[in-house]
């Protein structure tokens, strides 16, 4: 796996909970966009159990096909 850039420490407060949950849920997203939507593809895409990602796309009020 190849990460485009190295993320950096940013001054002061730091909630690193939000930010890598911000990540999660935009890769979610692109996985889903990808795979047009179909969850199992998705999830085979992210490295999930399908049934994982369902809990991940209740957790972040996803729909499927709507983002």
């Amino acid at each position: 796996m190849a990460v485009s850039a190295a993320p950096t420490l940013p001054d002061g407060p730091f909630d690193l909970k939000e930010y890598l949950e911000e990540i999660e849920r935009h890769l979610i997203l692109q996985a889903l966009e990808i795979c047009d939507h179909v969850v199992a593809r998705a999830a085979e895409r992210l490295g999930l159990r399908r049934t994982t990602l369902v809990e991940k796309l209740r957790k972040y009020a996803i729909q499927p096909g709507r983002g």
